[in-house]
């Protein structure tokens, strides 16, 4: 009988989106050795035994569990899986250098997919498939290496800590796993915050902005948002893409925007919080009409809780939680300059990184029975931005040029999702917006692409 550990997972790994769905990292290279990559694969397994696990829902716990061998061969606990097609890559691939400004086209998945690969932690837990799944395509121009793995499990820098190590296993780069415990510290953290008294003299006014965002898991609210993502695919065109500013371009943007902030005394902003700015002010350059837009970031728990317990610092499961902006009309927004919105996106963030909103947070989303779900509100147009530079995707090394990288989230990503990623010095931000947006997106790009040579 080989001896295992049953790992609880927490509540954020069980919201209604997150349990459903599974997310897919996927490299574009010029070339790759796919045997070295199954080899370096089946090592990192081995040394990181969650990763061999299978989900398991406990009722004596009432969560879902990862099941951890913690002996035995589990070279079999991955999916590892190759195609060769003797066709290009159907996507146009610029060179991107420290001064470009460029406009990618998204690849199709299935070159870093395998189509069996599952989703849910149900779906895995009944088909006792791998919760690890690596898909290689060679290409007659290009390899395609995807990873993929069930959100309900890992956050974006769960994903990054399973990078990080097939990179030291390809490399023979020294590298500790993460401990894998009987014990949850979010779940724990959580729960102490919920039973203790409140930290918090009246409802922080941040949390009232997040409930404009968010609400319960029901039939009507996943309708309503099944709906309004339909109408934004269907009628609205909306598509993802990407763009890509060089190091030389991000760093005159941000530059001119941190000037403007500090001359006005308004504090500190980050080059994420004007990447945000930018595309979000950008998107509506060329509509006027009465909608009003609320715009959503993801905040990790992490740094917030890693003085009182350093185990968070490497915590591979989900371990975010959401803020929102308050909502502008267009007319506002249009009047705000690039520095201000980047001042109140960075208000925003600061003002939920602490404990006492943490357990505000918390107690709101237990009245919800611990799921929530991001809602549709006629009048309002509904983003969500999420950093993945914590992910540091782009610091593997695959013995051969990476040209580009994206990521997916499945069955479906929703509509107004912007995900910012860091590659070859610059930035590449990737998003499923609406066809006229783009056009908007297209045509500042233009701008700075022509800046940059001028």
């Amino acid at each position: 009988m080989v001896r295992t550990i049953l790992a609880p997972l927490s509540s954020l790994d069980q919201t209604g989106m997150r349990m459903s769905r599974s997310l897919t990292l996927g490299y574009v290279l010029k070339s790759a050795e796919s045997a070295k990559i199954e080899v370096a694969a089946k090592r990192m397994v081995d040394k990181w035994r969650i990763l061999a696990g299978r989900p398991e829902w406990s009722e004596k716990l009432s969560t879902w569990c990862i099941r951890i061998p913690l002996e035995g061969d589990v070279s079999h606990r991955l999916k590892f899986t190759t195609s060769k097609l003797d066709v290009p890559l159907d996507m146009p691939l610029t060179v991107l250098g420290e001064a470009s400004a460029e406009i990618l086209a998204r690849p199709a998945l299935h070159f870093f997919r395998h189509p069996a690969t599952q989703n849910s932690l149900s779906g895995f837990a009944s088909s006792n498939t791998p919760i690890v799944s690596i898909h290689v395509t060679e290409l007659t121009n290009f390899t395609c290496v995807g990873i993929s793995v069930p959100h309900g499990v890992f956050d974006v820098f769960g994903l990054g800590q399973i990078v990080r190590s097939l990179d030291a296993k390809m490399w023979h780069k020294p590298w500790v796993a993460p401990d894998s415990h009987e014990t949850n510290i979010v779940r724990e953290t959580l729960s102490e915050l919920a039973a203790a008294p409140p930290l918090y003299a009246e409802e922080p006014p941040t949390l009232a902005d997040v409930l404009h965002h968010f609400d319960r898991l029901s039939v009507k609210n996943i309708v309503t948002y099944l709906t309004g993502n339909a109408y934004e695919y269907l009628w609205q065109k909306a598509h993802c893409k990407a763009v890509y500013l060089g190091e030389a371009v991000v760093k005159e943007m941000v530059q001119k925007v941190k000037d403007e902030v500090r001359e006005s005394g308004a504090g500190w902003v980050s080059t994420g919080d004007v990447l945000v700015a930018w595309f979000l002010k950008t998107s509506y350059t060329k509509e006027t009409d009465t909608n009003s837009v609320s715009a959503s970031s993801t905040m990790s728990l992490r740094s917030t809780f890693a003085d009182k317990c350093p185990a968070f610092d490497n915590y591979p499961h989900n371990g975010t939680i959401h803020c929102c902006m308050p909502t502008l009309t267009k007319a506002e927004l249009a009047a705000k300059p690039l520095s201000e919105l980047a001042v109140l996106h960075r208000q925003t963030i600061d003002a939920v990184r602490n404990v006492p909103f943490i357990q505000a947070h918390s107690h709101w989303q237990a009245t919800l029975g611990g799921r929530a779900m991001p809602i549709r509100t006629l009048g309002v147009d509904s983003w969500a931005f999420t950093n993945h530079v914590t992910g540091h995707f782009d610091e593997i090394d695959f013995g051969s040029e990476m040209v580009a990288y994206w990521v997916w989230a499945v069955p479906v990503t929703p509509d107004h999702k912007v995900v910012l990623n860091k590659l070859k010095g610059g930035y590449i931000i990737q998003a499923v917006i609406r066809s006229s947006r783009w056009d908007a997106i297209v045509e500042d790009v233009e701008r700075l692409k022509a800046s940059c040579k001028a």
